[in-house]
């Protein structure tokens, strides 16, 4: 059998979860060559010295651990995981994942270069239903797990069948990740996986699903926390309500870099559009259509000094949840990729320009229909010619059409790897 590295990356309150995940790795691989790879990025737990304990239990266990007094992050320390990777072929699993009988078997007969193949998800009726994935509740803690149960349904809902469809757990070749740079560390906590499927389009990469291999997933320990479905849990829902605040910042990055939001239905583009805003009435009203443009023309230089100090401080809900205080973020800032305000909000009017809008938002009157239409932008002029054109006190002088560079590659920040240790 070709032999792959499992990967996996554990942060605070997840050892119980690795521990099943491991248990399954044991028992459910049809061979015990393989290598496991584990980064610990933070840990209240004692997950190290457990993991030393069992070390000789597995032929070959491998452990990384962040040095850092803050966590590295998902979006960089699965990069670094497949760095790391003795063998071609990595996958890569959530922490809260358990995987189903003969896993390794039936990931390798869908694999190959130039795809990224996921796997399927069986999670607790905590979702909405779904065609890729399956509803079965075998519990939502490790202790509820049964695992001789799981694996009698895991081998009964196999299906030899092929979709195209991108989630973790994802199995692929180490070439086509690091050609790809794995992650956009600008993403801390959400939206680096559409991102990513973004890049794939754009690099002839194929994203498919098997229903052939499957996992238990106890859904969204890792981002949310493990009670983040107890509603009468109050700490658990004021971390959910911050990472939702999260999960909107994450969008608006999204959609500054790729002009809309999809997650692989279609290659997304952006347009090099300035916007020139007048007779706007607060700053919320550029926050709400800023993401869509390329640079913002403002009336005055304090509103740009607002809005950017504005954007600056937008970590704060994402070093909230990773426990960063105010002094490590501005220690450790460096690690990610961070955006350049200032390049985007400018005071007056572009000298040059492919495609300048100029937006009177005291004429605007109908909300609802001005968002969708500045949300449609790419589509309404990626056809359009010369000239000059008026919808809903929008106003667009149209030079060229150009499209901006497509971010194939993620361009991360050099990483200092003395700041690890491999056990």
């Amino acid at each position: 059998m070709q032999q792959i590295t499992f990967i996996t990356n554990l942060a605070n309150n997840t050892l119980e979860h690795a521990k099943l995940l491991l248990q399954s790795l044991r028992t459910n691989l049809d061979s015990d060559e393989h290598q496991i790879l584990i980064f610990i990025d933070s840990d209240n737990e004692g997950t190290l010295d457990y993991l030393l304990s069992i070390k000789d239990t597995f032929k070959d266990l491998g452990i990384i651990k962040n040095n850092l007094n803050v966590p590295v992050g998902y979006a960089r320390n699965k990069t670094i995981l497949t760095e790391y990777a003795k063998h071609d072929i990595i996958s890569y699993l959530q922490s809260d994942m358990v995987v189903g009988p003969h896993y390794d078997t039936d990931i390798l007969k869908h694999v190959k270069r130039g795809r990224i193949l996921s796997s399927t998800r069986v999670e607790p009726p905590l979702h909405g239903e779904s065609p890729v994935t399956v509803t079965r509740n075998f519990g939502l803690h490790p202790d509820e797990f049964n695992f001789n149960d799981w694996n009698s349904f895991s081998m009964s809902i196999k299906k030899d069948e092929l979709v195209d469809f991108f989630f973790a757990p994802i199995t692929y070749y180490k070439e086509d990740w690091l050609r790809l740079g794995g992650y956009d560390t600008v993403f801390r906590r959400a939206r680096e996986d559409s991102d990513f499927v973004q890049r794939c389009l754009h690099a002839d990469i194929e994203l498919v699903q098997t229903f052939s291999a499957n996992v238990y997933h106890f859904t969204c320990v890792s981002s949310r926390g493990k009670s983040w479905f107890d509603k009468s849990n109050d700490q658990a829902q004021q971390r959910a309500a911050i990472q939702s605040q999260a999960d909107s910042i994450e969008l608006r990055r999204f959609i500054r870099k790729w002009g809309a939001f999809n997650h692989g239905e279609h290659k997304l583009y952006k347009l090099d559009i300035d916007l020139v805003a007048v007779n706007y009435r607060n700053l919320q009203s550029i926050y709400n259509v800023e993401p869509f443009f390329t640079r913002v023309w403002l009336g005055k230089e304090e509103h740009k000094l607002e809005l950017v100090s504005a954007y600056v401080s937008q970590h704060g809900p994402a070093n909230y949840l990773l426990n960063f205080s105010d002094e490590q973020w501005d220690t450790y800032k460096h690690l990610y990729r961070l955006e350049d305000y200032n390049s985007i909000f400018h005071v007056g009017n572009p000298d040059s320009y492919s495609v300048k809008v100029t937006m009177d938002f005291g004429r605007i009157e109908n909300t609802n229909e001005f968002l969708k239409n500045i949300q449609n932008l790419y589509y309404m002029l990626k056809d359009c010619e010369q000239g000059q054109y008026e919808l809903d006190g929008i106003f667009i002088d149209v030079n060229d059409i150009r499209i901006l560079p497509t971010p194939v590659r993620a361009e991360n920040p050099d990483f200092d790897y003395s700041l690890l240790t491999v056990y």
